[in-house]
């Protein structure tokens, strides 16, 4: 419902002042000028234009998860993760989960369900990123990650998951939140 709701700052001179200050393959920064509703204030934001992503909650027969662990420059680390990636324009993001999974462990199984729309940080980022889940997963290939992508696979129990967000083993924010939107919606349907 909040969402349909009129934004308190809007645009202001139809994008004229509005610059693109660097592009990448990956991300446009931009800077985008607004007005106050309210008070009529003009201020200039910088936003990261970025493709919108997909992560996956990937759970095998035997009730596990699927999960990778790969580096993560911004940290300087290896993480460990749900399966996702980026959207291609126009792309389903229930399709690009299924070909997300499949790219990087290997893993296929029933048609993807949208569990929720995540916004990580929209007071920079564009970016939404949407959670799956694949029940029923299973290895069907050979992973085929990208160039750049050195992914370990892992097979996580369901009853481990909390325990590894607490204490700390699984802690991209916005893997965590799919996973705890998984979890609720988990605790309900057992519940039902």
């Amino acid at each position: 419902m909040s969402n349909q709701l009129q934004p308190s700052w809007i645009p202001d001179d139809d994008g004229a002042n509005d610059e693109t200050i660097a592009e990448t393959w990956l991300f446009r920064l931009r800077r985008r000028r607004f007005r106050s509703v309210r008070s009529r204030l003009c201020h200039d934001f910088y936003v990261t234009e970025l493709a919108d992503g997909v992560h996956v909650i990937a759970v095998t027969p035997e009730d596990h998860l699927v999960l990778v662990r790969q580096f993560r420059a911004g940290s300087g680390r290896d993480s460990l993760e749900t399966p996702g990636g980026l959207l291609d324009p126009g792309e389903d993001p229930g399709d690009a989960g299924a070909r997300e999974l499949l790219e990087e462990t290997g893993y296929a199984g029933d048609p993807p369900v949208s569990l929720g729309v995540l916004r990580p940080n929209p007071a920079l980022l564009s970016m939404a990123i949407t959670t799956v889940l694949i029940r029923n997963a299973h290895r069907v290939a050979e992973p085929n990650p990208d160039a750049a992508e050195e992914l370990a696979v892992e097979l996580v129990p369901r009853s481990q998951i909390l325990a590894m967000i607490q204490d700390g083993r699984i802690d991209h924010a916005a893997c965590v939140a799919g996973l705890l939107q998984w979890l609720a919606m988990d605790r309900q349907e057992a519940s039902a």
